[in-house]
């Protein structure tokens, strides 16, 4: 059976660099009529345009997917995660962390990035939060001073664990020891990038 394509000239924002760059480049694709009515369907429902969503999986493909081919992960859902959690030990699980967060961040941002500093790191932590769902990710500054805050809704548990990645992060990659506030589906990170 012959399946039919559709040619789409989509206009798309596609950062040349990590500088935000806006600037537009106009490309042209033919694609089948099967992922056009799926693309058209689910900018529907999102109440985006086609333009606008595909312009959004190239934006994720050029911040993450490309990348975690090749670095590896595994997708599990929420309510799986926090099955486990709640069957493990706090003292093994915090152990897990502490390894975790003492080499993972720096591999990342390495892997990522290829050089670790304060910006890096953050913008891995930010990247991890949104496509990987460790939490939702807000950063403040005032100056020297950061507050990063992460709102998840997988317990107290999952907090601690993050706790221990983010400090042995930013101690491995910065040199900062953060003070860290856990609460049940929140971790408030701060500290001065002064050290």
């Amino acid at each position: 059976m012959l399946q039919s394509n559709t040619i789409c000239r989509l206009e798309m924002v596609l950062p040349k660099n990590a500088s935000n760059n806006k600037k537009t480049v106009l490309k042209t694709m033919r694609i089948s009529d099967y992922i056009n009515t799926l693309l058209e369907e689910d900018a529907d429902s999102k109440g985006v345009s086609v333009n606008a969503l595909i312009s959004m999986i190239m934006t994720k493909y050029a911040e993450w997917d490309r990348y975690i081919e090749r670095f590896g992960g595994i997708t599990i859902k929420p309510q799986a995660l926090r099955e486990i959690l709640e069957v493990v030990d706090d003292d093994k699980l915090a152990d897990i962390a502490k390894r975790s967060g003492s080499r993972f961040p720096k591999e990342f941002v390495l892997f990522w990035f290829k050089k670790a500093s304060l910006d890096t790191y953050l913008r891995s932590l930010k990247l991890v939060c949104k496509y990987k769902g460790y939490a939702r990710y807000e950063l403040e500054t005032d100056g020297s001073e950061y507050t990063v805050i992460l709102v998840h809704d997988l317990g107290e548990k999952w907090s601690n664990f993050l706790r221990h990645v983010v400090e042995g992060g930013m101690k491995s990659i910065t040199g900062i020891v953060p003070k860290v506030e856990v609460n049940h589906d929140s971790l408030i990170v701060r500290f001065n990038s002064r050290g």
